[in-house]
């Protein structure tokens, strides 16, 4: 048994370390070498901007597509200001929210809280030959080869992560030696098939450590295979009775009052509550579980930690299980 289990295990590590990150798609209707077509937006002062007329003024022009909820955009913005106040005199930057729920306040109350200098404002219409796969996009622009035409020269579709990353694309656009040859379409890699992967795996063993806990006790271990079962029989007829569920009851109880309640103070309040006694009544329950293992207290603490690991650990080490249903 402990052969199978070890395993699994392996393959399962191997699998999530080594599931590609999906990119996003590159179909956003625009091609580095393509010709932009001329646009005009709004920004939040009241003023307008129109591409044709920064490309006469700049030699780059950096079209960024975001949203004001987006967290990868927050994380790029601060390098993008500073790259901007170091070239502005040769480089603009138009940042525009092309979310249609974000609002031309909304965006000024961003650009403010972000203290943001370059303009900003919202796509609206005239930015519908861009198809959105991602935020932000960002598009960089260089002269075409008529006057007040535009060039993509490269497209990113998601965040600049990485430290340096928009610095070192502005400064080869911007460099002496430009030839003004365009760059590949960069895409941002999803981590998403590694998370699933990971829930999948702390389910295996979740599933795995009930079942051994359960043939410890003389529970047949298939109850393991249905979660509500599961979660009732392990509760309900093992170490410590109701304190597991009313724990479980908590924790869904912290989501439900933020999912269907508005998001007042007393609402979040309500919800921190019912966490925080889930937590300290998981954390009794995990000490109480490792006790009746005949483990010590620092055990059961990683129990509540590493809930689904921890008690699959504990469920292959060499111990008596003297719980109620034992006896």
């Amino acid at each position: 048994m402990k052969k199978l289990i070890c395993l699994l295990l392996a393959v399962l590590v191997i699998t999530t370390m080594n599931i590609p990150a999906r990119a996003a798609s590159s179909n956003i209707g625009l091609e580095p070498g393509q010709e932009v077509p001329d646009f005009t937006v709004s920004l939040t002062d009241g003023t307008t901007a129109t591409l044709s007329e920064l490309l006469e003024e700049k030699e780059l022009v950096v079209l960024n597509i975001f949203a004001t909820w987006c967290a990868p955009c927050e994380i790029e913005f601060p390098e993008m200001e500073k790259v901007y106040q170091a070239n502005s005199d040769r480089m603009a930057i138009l940042s525009v929210s092309g979310d249609p729920g974000d609002t031309m306040e909304m965006v000024a109350d961003y650009k403010e809280a972000h203290s943001l200098t370059f303009p900003m404002g919202l796509a609206g219409e005239v930015l519908n030959f861009v198809n959105l796969s991602a935020y932000p996009t960002t598009i960089f622009i260089t002269r075409g080869d008529t006057a007040g035409s535009g060039t993509v020269s490269f497209i990113k579709v998601g965040a600049f992560i990485d430290e340096g990353a928009f610095e070192e694309k502005v400064n080869t656009f911007l460099s002496a030696d430009y030839d003004g040859s365009t760059l590949p379409t960069e895409m941002a890699k999803s981590s998403l098939p590694k998370v699933l992967a990971m829930i999948v795996g702390a389910i295996v063993l979740l599933v795995i450590g009930r079942w051994r806990l359960f043939a410890s006790a003389g529970v047949p271990g298939w109850y393991s295979l249905i979660p509500i079962l599961s979660t009732y029989k392990e509760y309900a007829i093992s170490w410590v009775g109701s304190l597991g569920l009313v724990s479980i009851l908590c924790q869904v109880g912290s989501g439900a009052v933020l999912l269907f309640s508005s998001h007042a103070n007393w609402t979040i309040l309500c919800s921190a509550g019912l966490m925080i006694m889930y937590l300290v009544i998981r954390l009794v329950e995990s000490v109480k579980l490792s006790k009746a293992f005949g483990r010590g207290i620092l055990i059961g603490i990683l129990i509540a930690i590493f809930h689904s690991p921890g008690r699959f650990v504990l469920s292959l080490i060499k111990s008596e299980y003297c719980g109620p249903a034992a006896k």
